[in-house]
């Protein structure tokens, strides 16, 4: 009898063990109260387990994943204080930058409480107005420092009159109160509270908000839900369904200027009111939307292997942000005309712009995609007067190279596998937990293509460059527009010959003042600055150069009078003939019918072609009807 009371004991105690080994550790607990949003401020009070240590440290992230440049939000906390739950002070020490550390005089919790200013119009950081607030987790939330996975649940006290609170986190038992099953669930879940104006709708099964404020009675946000209903389908489709079924947020800010930073079960973005009014107008903003919902896959679950987890007190370098957002870019466009949104021409026209904007970079010359990624955290975000010379941006230049990327798997199966199949294949493969590595995702292109790609994303990713476009151009039977030819006949009487081209200097002068002036043109081989102000060409003062210049000739060299800094300085420029080129898509007047074939596969059907009359049904011979 006692050795089997003795095996109890034995039995019990290793299952209280076990019990206490599978018990999670306790939650950080927030509570968000605005008694001072007409001012631009969130409190913020955090109550923090401290396992019985005697110091405990905490932490503020200095960047949001999504917006690769670190930006201080510690910067932005003006009052920290901490306590017991029964109010005795305790020491509160700031040792970094973003750290702090707490004495804990033996408490199992004690509560911090800070303020937090907001009032930056941006979608990675926090807006607070009299109204509303917009509040992302990395510029709000202090944690622990202890590397513990952990729950962090948020209690919101909405001041008068704000009518509710909108956030991706799951919703806990009490009213306004969510629950974030680890910090970075968290980071990733921004919180609207507000009276926002919410529409929604069903797809696969999961709800979408599109939930919005600054509409100011002028926004349709029944007509945008619409429209953006129609791209969720789409984009379901094209990906063969959704990676979750919970809710879906869109946090739509008409506060003017444009943006989109991306979360695994919603986004936030930036756009004018007044879009929702015209076709064109609501579709500049469904581009934007496009763009961040095909993030809900391409970069949130399938992601480059370094974004993720987050190292959120410094930065997280990858070289393949030209995957996460140019190929994104391309699809945006492309999704958007799958989705009827866009007619070819619309669709040709977007993607000849993309190509004009990277061939009127000379930064192409000098920076590969690759590094370009790479380098986001020092360049991609503080552009500058020269970034046009030194840089391209992985946005536009990798839609480009998704374009090509694109025609070349097609052309490598002759038409059995495109870009659609590696971007569905990689999901499968390397969403969730593992994420990608740059050779891995080279590596799926050559299985997909059944061919080595390593030399194309040597001479187009990791290569600065001039793109080749030929092998696409080809494919799809397209070709550039070619420049308008000036005309060179001679007047009736013979007495004047024709004009030849106007001589160009290259910089963009506004006002009398440089504002742009790029690699290879005249203005930067002559020593032209940006803000230099012109003041007279070839002894003539005028406003604009150009008013002169076009009398000039390719060739000519022409004195430049200009004010630098206060002193009056004279330059010398030797004029070049002004660029054609559109790089304006057509298609080929003798493409094949093969090429027409792969282009009506690629963009659809040309609406502007009327279709062929058809033979009437016979008799007793049913019709299709649609």
């Amino acid at each position: 009898m006692r050795l089997r009371h003795l095996s109890c004991l034995l039995i019990v105690s290793l299952t209280a063990l076990a019990s206490l080994r599978a018990a999670p550790p306790p939650a950080v607990n927030y509570t968000l109260r605005f008694p001072e949003a007409l001012h631009h401020y969130v409190e913020v009070q955090a109550d923090l387990p401290t396992a019985g240590a005697a110091q405990i440290e905490v932490f503020m992230p200095v960047w949001t994943p999504g917006s690769y440049l670190v930006r201080e939000y510690a910067r932005n906390i003006d009052r920290i204080t901490a306590a017991t739950l029964d109010g005795t002070a305790l020491a509160v020490t700031k040792t970094e930058k973003n750290r702090w550390e707490i004495t804990t005089t033996g408490q199992d919790r004690v509560r911090l409480t800070y303020r937090v200013y907001g009032w930056e119009p941006s979608v990675r950081t926090n807006f607070i107005e009299g109204d509303f607030a917009i509040l992302n987790g990395a510029p709000t939330f202090l944690t622990l420092a202890d590397g513990v996975a952990r729950a962090h649940t948020v209690r919101v006290e909405l001041p008068e009159g704000w009518a509710g609170v909108y956030t991706p986190l799951p919703a806990g038992e009490a009213a306004h109160t969510y629950v974030a099953t680890d910090f970075d669930t968290l980071v990733d879940s921004p919180i609207l509270a507000g009276s926002p104006q919410v529409d929604s709708f069903e797809v696969a099964g999961a709800q979408h908000f599109l939930v919005t404020v600054g509409g100011a009675g002028v926004w349709d946000n029944a007509r945008a839900a619409r429209n953006f209903e129609q791209i969720a389908r789409t984009q379901v489709e094209f990906w063969g369904g959704l990676p979750a079924k919970d809710p879906y947020y869109v946090f739509n800010l008409l506060i003017g200027g444009r943006g989109g930073l991306e979360h695994k079960q919603s986004f936030v973005m930036m756009a004018d009111r007044w879009l929702s009014s015209t076709r064109s107008g609501l579709n500049s903003w469904l581009s934007l939307v496009s763009h961040e919902y095909f993030h809900q896959w391409n970069g949130k679950r399938l992601r480059p292997v370094e974004l993720g987890p987050f190292p959120y007190e410094h930065e997280a370098y990858t070289r393949t942000l030209w995957v996460v957002e140019g190929i994104t870019s391309y699809y945006q466009h492309l999704l958007l005309r799958r989705a009827g949104f866009y007619k070819r021409a619309d669709l040709l026209s977007s993607l000849s712009g993309s190509i004009a904007g990277i061939e009127r970079t000379p930064g192409r010359l000098v920076q590969s995609l690759s590094e370009s990624s790479f380098d986001a955290w020092i360049k991609g975000y503080r552009p500058d007067e020269n970034s046009a010379n030194t840089r391209i941006s992985y946005y536009s230049a990798g839609a480009v190279a998704a374009q090509l990327l694109d025609a070349a798997i097609q052309q490598a199966t002759d038409g059995v596998t495109s870009l659609d199949d590696v971007m569905r294949s990689a999901n499968a493969r390397y969403s969730g937990d593992h994420g990608y590595t740059e050779a891995e995702f080279t590596a799926l292109v050559s299985e997909i293509a059944g061919s080595d790609f390593t030399p194309w994303f040597e001479r187009h990713i990791r290569t600065p460059g001039r793109f080749d476009y030929q092998p696409m151009l080809d494919w799809y039977g397209l070709m550039f527009e070619e420049p308008k030819k000036p005309d060179t006949s001679l007047l009736p009487n013979g007495l004047e010959p024709a004009d030849g081209p106007a001589g160009w200097l290259g910089a963009t002068v506004r006002n009398g003042t440089v504002t742009d002036v790029r690699s290879d043109t005249p203005a930067y081989a002559a020593g032209l600055y940006i803000n230099d102000e012109i003041l007279a060409v070839d002894g003539f003062h005028t406003g604009d150069p150009n008013t002169i210049l076009r009398y000039r000739d390719p060739g000519d060299t022409v004195e430049l009078l200009i004010a630098r800094r206060g002193q009056v300085l004279t330059l010398h420029a030797t004029l070049a003939e002004t660029p054609t080129a559109t790089w304006k898509l057509k298609v080929r007047p003798d493409a094949t019918p093969e090429q027409k074939a792969r282009l009506d596969a690629w963009l659809g059907p040309d609406e502007s072609v009327k279709a062929e009359p058809q033979t009437p049904a016979e008799p007793g011979v049913d019709s299709a009807e649609g």
